[in-house]
């Protein structure tokens, strides 16, 4: 494994694991959590009464966020989200914050069509965006900027962590918590490993939350493999029968691992700390942990830093590639991307700043 801790890696096992220490460790961050909410609620309550003033971008956007770090599916959501654009015949831009280049890669190859910008400075993105040909944006990462207002605001929820405890960052993967939804147009649960019918009966209870009282259920499922350097994809029954290591840097990696054997593999996990910046010396450790029997099997979010590295020996590698479905909303949801489709282009002024038409 690379040099240095792994402090993605550490926050996962500090925010999962039931061990005493890990406990320990949550309650020594909860003043710094404690800090943190004031901070976020005191930045909100400014927004809220117009001390702080939210402004539209140059182009007209659809947002969408989540709630906690990580896990969600908020990524393959937002690449959903530019290609249902993009069906309507415009051209989309993908603003992310820039934290990486996985993500960015990510949306490059699940949508080719799209201008994909990561700058932590929306409207230089979207003036950027703009003068690269696009006419609508979708903004990954959005729920939180608070200075940004689009067109639409969904905010994702993932059934799978969504029981779990709400802990405030550092001492949780918490960043708000569910009142946030009282921002959001629509509220979007995913589900990964759970039924159709729980993440429906989430989507029922936040959907009352959110100022329009409306919901929409997806689900993210292994939808085909293909080899990490590229071919025609297979079906997920291609991992059935077979021994697999796991190699991900999620937010999330149990279920990835779950998915897989859902898939029928015998799954082992190598998880990395999430947004894990491979280099060699993983490489290597991958392969020694897979050994001569066990197919490697990584995530499109990770095969992003792993193709450059992969040996060239001929050991196989599959990524799994996620099909994002609708199981509820479809309505509401293409109701909403038509909205913002229909959205005339405004003028390219990234400092200009529409006032808000809505509560922000």
């Amino acid at each position: 494994m690379s040099g240095g801790v792994d402090w993605g890696l550490v926050a996962h096992w500090v925010w999962r694991s039931r061990s005493p220490v890990a406990a320990l460790t949550r309650g020594a961050l909860l003043p710094a959590a404690g800090a943190y909410r004031l901070c976020v609620l005191a930045r909100n309550a400014a927004y809220d009464a117009g001390v702080l003033r939210a402004g539209r971008l140059a182009l007209p956007a659809i947002g969408v966020g989540n709630l906690a770090v990580g896990g969600t599916g908020k990524t393959p959501i937002a690449a959903f989200l530019a290609g249902e654009l993009a069906s309507r015949g415009r051209r989309p831009g993908i603003l992310l914050r820039g934290y990486g280049t996985d993500e960015t890669a990510e949306h490059r190859s699940a949508v080719p069509e799209a201008i994909v910008v990561a700058d932590p400075d929306r409207r230089a993105a979207a003036a950027r965006a703009a003068a690269a040909g696009a006419d609508v944006l979708v903004l990954d990462d959005c729920l939180q900027r608070r200075d940004v207002l689009p067109e639409a605001l969904l905010a994702v929820v993932s059934v799978e962590s969504s029981g779990k405890r709400r802990w405030p960052l550092p001492a949780g993967p918490w960043r708000e918590g569910l009142g946030a939804l009282g921002r959001a147009d629509v509220v979007v649960v995913s589900h990964k490993t759970a039924p159709a019918d729980e993440a429906l009966a989430l989507a029922e209870r936040l959907a009352r939350r959110t100022h329009s009282g409306r919901a929409v259920t997806i689900e993210l499922a292994l939808g085909a493999f293909r080899a990490l350097g590229g071919g025609v994809p297979e079906g997920p029954e291609s991992v059935a029968g077979r021994e697999v290591l796991a190699v991900c840097g999620i937010g999330e990696p149990e279920l990835f691992a779950a998915q897989l054997g859902r898939a029928g593999a015998a799954v082992r996990l190598m998880a990395f700390g999430d947004h894990h910046a491979y280099d060699a010396s993983d490489v290597r450790a991958i392969a020694q942990a897979a050994g001569a029997g066990l197919l490697v099997v990584t995530t499109a979010k990770d095969a992003v830093k792993l193709g450059p590295l992969w040996p060239s020996d001929g050991r196989e590698c599959l990524v799994a590639v996620l099909a994002v479905r609708l199981t509820s909303g479809a309505e509401t949801l293409g109701a909403l991307l038509d909205r913002v489709a229909g959205t005339t282009r405004r003028e390219l002024n990234p400092e200009a700043a529409e006032p808000p038409s809505r509560d922000s």
